[in-house]
Formats: C-alpha cells, structure tokens, sequence
C-alpha cells in the first residue's frame, strides 16, 4: 500500500517499527542479542524479506519480530538515555546549585550547631527576609522543576537498574526529620538511600501558602538537603544517598492513581474504625458529614485503636480528635469531626501506597523514620494482607516483628554512624566484613517475601526471630573488636529504639490488591484509570511475585 493511501497513524507506526528492525538488526551485529535455537521467532527471523530499494518488507515481519524488535528497542534507548548524564552528575549538579544559594545559612548553621528548623525559624522572623526572599523562590523552584523534567527519568533508571546493593526508600514524610541523619541510622543495613527532593514534594506548600511559610519551607528544606551533600556526592563504587524527585510529579496520572488506592484502603479502615461497611467513599463521606460534633463522632466509633494523628499525642479519643481540630494542619480545611476521621485515613493510606510502588519501582525496600507513618503503612499491609487471604483461602499472612519483639529489656542496632565515617567504611570496603560478622539478618528478612502461599508462616516469623536474635549477639561480637572509622569507635554508634519489619506475604503487587476482591470494595479501578507507568510496573512485578515489605527505624535514644 503506497504512503498516500494511508492513515497518518499507519504511516508512524511504520516509521516507529523500521526504527525498531534497524536497532534490532545493529543489536545482533553486536552481539548484544542472542536467541537459543529451536525457538519460534528464529523461523520468524529467518522468514524477513527486503524490498528492491533495501528497506524491509513489512509484511514479512511477524508478531513475534515485532515483539522482539520492541523490547530490544526500549533496552537500548533507556541504555542511551542513561548515557546522556550519570547518576553521580545529576547529583552532584543539583547538589551544587542549591549549595551556591544557601552555603552562607548553611555554613553559619553548621558553626553554630543549629538545626534546619531552628534556622528557618530565626530567618522568617525578619519581614525583610521574608520579602526579599519571596522575590526570588518562584524562580528558584523553577530551576529544581526544570532540571527534575530533563533529569529526573534518567536518575530514576539509573537507580532501577542499579542491581545487587540494598536500596532503602524514604517514605511517610515530605523529607527525614532535621534532628538525625537518616544515613546515620540505616547506612549499615541498606547500602543507598533514597530520598525525595522535598521541594518537588512540597509543591502545593509553596503554590498555596502565605509568603512566611513559603520562605520557612524553603530555607528548612535547603538546611536539611545540604546536610546529605557529602554523603550523595561521596566518590564511592556505590552511592549512599541519592535524591530523586517524586515520579508521581512528573508521570501524568500517578498521583490521582495513589488517591484512588488510598480511597479504597480508607473504607477499610473506616470500615473497622466505625464498625460498618462502606460501599464507595462518597457513602463514607456522607455518613462522615453527619458527624458534625466530637460527641457524635466518638459515639460511632467502634475500635478507637484506629485513631492515630500523632503517636506522641495522649488522651482519649475525643481529646484527640479536638486536638487536631485546633491545629493549624487541619483546622484551615476540616470543619466536621467525622470529615477530619476520613480525610486523615484518605492522605495517610494514599502516602502508604505510594511509597510501596516507589520502592518496587526502584527495586527497594520502604524505609520510615517517623512511628506515625509507620503504623499507617503496618495498618495498609494489614488489609492488604486480609484481602489476599480471602482470594487465596489462607490465614496470618500479614508479619509485623522487631527487636523490641524478642527481649525483654531494650534491644541496640547501628544507628549513629558519622556521615565522615559512613564515606570511610565503604572506602575502605570496610563494610563487607561489617555485614559479614552482623550476617545477613536484615538482608533476609528484606527477601523473607515467599509466593508459595502453602509455606508455613510460623517458619516465617522464625526466620525473622533467628535473624534478629543473630543481629543481636554478632553486634556484641563486631563491638569487641574495638574497630575505629573517623576516629570514632563502632560502639559510639550504638543506638537503642525500635527496628521493626512489615510484609503482607502475598506475592502479591500492592496494587493488585485492592482489585482482587471485588466483592468487598466496589469502587475498583479500570484499567484505563490505571498509568501506563503503573500498569508496565505491574507487569514488571508479575515475573518476580515478591511481596511488599516495609523497615522502621525509630531512635529512642543513643548510648
């Protein structure tokens, strides 16, 4: 058929697959693909033609050439993108923009031992500052935009295809906490953390709120970021800490898509929390407008264990719910008690999904620093865990252990570690014989996420039990050597707090399980509602069925 007698779309689609049979065509040359003999697409291959003029005669390409010539295409470009900046320009190119803005604060921050916090604090309380700041973040922000929207998909494949080291993924807050290190604390046990540019993930914060707050925000962010800079532009075989933006910014579709997961898990846990079942969030939401006093409000509740702003916060019920009503957080958008209830399950449960598709995305594990955060992901693999059992015909697949499990006095871990020392121990590749005396107890349980649904769960925790137990007395073992890094002594780095592990045993993808039982949640994604992003993720995630799992690391004190 000659061009003119063709639809545009027929005619890219076959400038799309001449491209694709040329790089496939170069692959082969190159030794870069090869197929085993006695397959079908070898008949395939071998049944290709060539028209007078060279080019290829398109209807001698079958289905399985066409499906070859696409996969070997998308690995070649993703390898040529990668090849445009590497993982360790990236950051150090943002690392030194920022840096350039901020090093006067930062310097006298660092002098003078202050945290980000306090910084930001004694910054905006001059309106002069305020003003003249305010001038210039709109532009400053579009800098970070702008280099995430060239950058941001290359970082990101560099990242999914780092294979072989621990990737630790932040997640349940817009950034670490400013008073510790997160590298500190997990540099032992996962060997890159990942963490989110929080001035991409506070978007909305600087679209929305007044010009005090914006330049509070932007100054604490700034302070807290450059705390990582020598550790994510450390010249080591393998990054410690890496920034990424949020692909829900940048992929058309994800962030709606977390909503809707998290609206689903959210009648779950009204569900429970009330005591009755919700059919659509809409019911939900109606029923949570009638509760317009804390008194109606607390008289609907049913398991008050499932009412949680802030795990510091004391009192019953009631007191928190007023609590919460008069902070600044809420009291701005929530009117209603019943609302707030709501509204508190949709954004924590939405947080808790996206965090688990960012860390499959990344082939990592979900780290959380903040205990709040970390019982809504616990509570998210609960019902996770519930829906799985009801489609697959089996019990206690949800797993929740820690050290605090297993001792009855206060455990210790590594969890104070210099960023100098940190630099040093993978330097000196140090840290492998570290691993080796601690043994490969987080590292298990991390991959303690069976498919075999008929493996006994008991087995399961004992793993678990036996991997923390022999943590615990290896610990005592690498203290004894006196080891030093930075001049600092191992056991200064000791901490003692809460290390706990989360895995809902499915084999399932997390966003495979809110469709999965139909008969209990009715407001079930279509598949055209669902990102291209997400749905080629899920696919990815079918060939590997490992389950979603999740690692707090909450520092009660330091020894």
């Amino acid at each position: 058929m000659d061009n003119e007698n063709k639809s545009q779309e027929e005619v890219e689609y076959e400038t799309r697959l001449r491209r694709r049979l040329k790089i496939l065509q170069e692959q082969f040359k190159a030794g870069k693909v090869k197929i085993m003999e006695g397959l079908d697409v070898v008949n395939s291959l071998e049944a290709v033609r060539l028209r007078d003029d060279g080019e290829v005669d398109l209807t001698t390409v079958d289905g399985l050439v066409r499906s070859m010539a696409l996969a070997v295409t998308a690995m070649h470009d993703r390898e040529e993108l990668k090849n445009e900046m590497t993982l360790s320009e990236i950051q150090t190119t943002y690392f030194s923009f920022i840096y350039t803005q901020f090093n006067e604060y930062y310097e006298q921050m660092v002098k003078h031992r202050l945290t980000p916090h306090a910084v930001s604090m004694g910054l905006t309380r001059n309106k002069d500052f305020v003003d003249d700041i305010n001038k210039n973040i709109d532009e400053f922000l579009d800098v970070i935009y702008q280099f995430w929207e060239s950058v941001g998909e290359i970082a990101h494949i560099h990242m999914e295809d780092m294979h072989g080291n621990i990737k630790g993924v932040f997640g349940g807050d817009l950034f670490p906490s400013h008073n510790e290190n997160i590298a500190s604390k997990c540099g032992i046990y996962a060997d890159t953390i990942i963490l989110p540019d929080p001035f991409v993930r506070s978007k909305h914060v600087f679209e929305n709120q007044p010009g005090e707050e914006r330049a509070y925000y932007l100054i604490k962010h700034a302070m807290n970021i450059l705390q990582y800079r020598e550790l994510a532009c450390a010249d080591v075989n393998v990054p410690i800490v890496v920034i990424l933006p949020d692909l829900s910014v940048i992929q058309e579709g994800e962030r709606d898509f977390f909503h809707s997961l998290g609206k689903q898990d959210s009648l779950v846990h009204a569900g429970k929390l009330f005591g009755r079942r919700f059919d659509s969030f809409d019911e939900l939401l109606d029923f949570a407008k009638s509760l317009d006093t804390v008194e109606r409000a607390v008289a609907e509740i049913e398991d008050s264990s499932r009412i949680l702003f802030d795990t510091d916060w004391t009192g019953d019920a009631g007191e928190q719910i007023k609590r919460a009503l008069n902070t600044k957080h809420y009291n701005q958008f929530v009117k209603y008690p019943g609302v707030l209830l709501a509204s508190q399950s949709l954004s924590r449960m939405s947080i808790s999904n996206e965090i688990l598709v960012k860390a499959r995305r990344l082939n990592g594990t979900p780290i959380i620093d903040a205990p709040t955060s970390w019982q809504y992901l616990v509570w998210k693999m609960e019902y996770d865990a519930q829906r799985a059992e009801a489609e697959f015909k089996s019990d206690g697949l949800h797993i929740i252990k820690g050290l605090t499990d297993l001792a009855d006095k206060e455990m210790q871990w590594i969890g104070n570690i210099p960023p100098q020392a940190l630099i040093q121990l993978r330097k000196d590749g140090a840290l492998d014989e570290i691993r080796v005396i601690l043994g490969a107890g987080i590292k298990d349980i991390i991959e303690s996420n069976p498919s075999n649904f008929f493996r006994s769960r008991d087995a399961i925790l004992e793993n678990i039990d036996s991997a923390f137990r022999n943590h615990q007395k290896n610990l005592d073992n690498l203290i004894s050597k006196k080891w030093k890094f930075a001049g600092k002594d191992i056991g200064s780095w000791l901490v003692v707090g809460a290390l706990e592990v989360t895995a809902a045993v499915t084999g399932t993808p997390v966003w495979g399980l809110a469709t999965i039982a139909a008969d209990q949640l009715l407001e079930v994604p279509k598949l055209k509602d669902i990102p291209k992003s997400i749905r080629d993720l899920a696919d990815e995630n079918n060939k590997i069925k490992k389950s979603p799992v999740g690692m707090l690391f909450n520092i009660h004190k330091k020894c």
